[in-house]
């Protein structure tokens, strides 16, 4: 009787012995809280892709320099106009360029930053027989109208589009081949240069992108909703998700809540809320109360806010933030 408590001991020991011993998690450098700021200008002329990890601005591209943007997703093929210079759609039920001469009775759309299905400029076109789209291209540096064109998008494969565009005045159409590319989240064209240009880098090369986009947006006072142009920070999504913390002071946010957080990776995620305008001082005010917790794909937190609007000299349009990795 007594070998059955000294057999339970040694199978117990083998089974210790053998069992695998538990990974240490590698620490990391969280380092100290950085500052950094984008340098948009004070009319917002400047556009800039930030990376959290180098804490550096990797590309800065005028707002001037495209005019509509291409999915590169085999699943997606939405196309987004640049509404940072204020460039806006009409479709049409016409087949033929001769058939569109002027933009009489269209009725025109910005299309949202979220980039959802339901709210495209151009709306669901590769699942329709290919339609004439007018396009508004805004206005220059110094605001002077920059005209129409007409375009027709035609989807060949899943990684290939052909778009078909000319003026409003115009009826024969230059035939452009756009070609999507996996490295990047959009492909870019500009009408102005007649081209497909180059504007944003790889999609594993940024974070953060620091524009202009339309929103719609509910007013109060008027008890409407109405687009405006705001400035503001658009996400990589393939890189990045975001959740936002207006409780936790931005000193006390450490990974024990990070579970806590419910994530996204809509596209405006961090959008222009850390700012309102103040019209007793005629100033932006920043919300540095606004946290922005910032999920990296490659397992990776930071927690980020918003300190400033403004440069040393006064001027708006240099968004100062804090960020940190948690």
């Amino acid at each position: 009787m007594k070998l059955k408590p000294i057999i339970f001991i040694l199978i117990t020991v083998f089974f210790y012995c053998c069992e695998k011993a538990e990974k240490p998690i590698k620490p990391y450098d969280r380092g100290n809280v950085t500052n950094s700021v984008a340098p948009m200008g004070n009319n917002y002329e400047n556009h800039v892709f930030f990376n959290l990890d180098s804490n550096k601005v990797v590309k800065t591209i005028s707002k001037n320099d495209w005019d509509i943007a291409f999915d590169c997703s085999d699943l997606k093929h939405i196309i987004h106009p640049n509404n940072g210079r204020g460039v806006y759609v009409a479709k049409t039920n016409k087949l033929n360029f001769t058939e569109v001469n002027d933009t009489i009775g269209l009725k025109f759309y910005w299309g949202q930053p979220s980039l959802n299905i339901d709210s495209l400029a151009f709306g669901k076109w590769w699942l329709e027989n290919p339609k004439i789209f007018v396009i508004n291209l805004g206005v220059d540096e110094l605001g002077m109208p920059l005209g129409f064109v007409k375009c027709k998008p035609e989807l060949i494969n899943n990684k290939t589009l052909k778009l078909l565009w000319c003026k409003l005045n115009e009826t024969t159409p230059t035939v452009e081949t756009i070609e999507k590319n996996a490295d990047y989240n959009f492909v870019y064209y500009s009408f102005l240069n007649k081209k497909q240009v180059d504007i944003e880098p790889r999609k594993n090369e940024w974070d953060l992108f620091f524009t202009q986009y339309v929103k719609m947006i509910f007013s109060t006072d008027l008890k409407i909703s109405q687009d405006y142009q705001l400035a503001g920070v658009l996400i990589n999504p393939s890189r990045i998700s975001v959740a936002t913390d207006y409780k936790t002071p931005f000193t006390e946010i450490n990974g024990s809540k990070l579970d806590s957080y419910i994530f996204s990776n809509v596209s405006d995620a961090i959008g222009y809320e850390w700012k309102i305008y103040s019209f007793s001082t005629n100033s932006y005010v920043v919300l540095p109360e606004i946290n922005y917790i910032i999920s990296q794909k490659n397992g990776f937190f930071y927690k980020l806010h918003f300190i400033d609007f403004y440069n040393d000299l006064g001027i708006k349009g240099y968004p100062k933030f804090e960020f940190q990795k948690i």
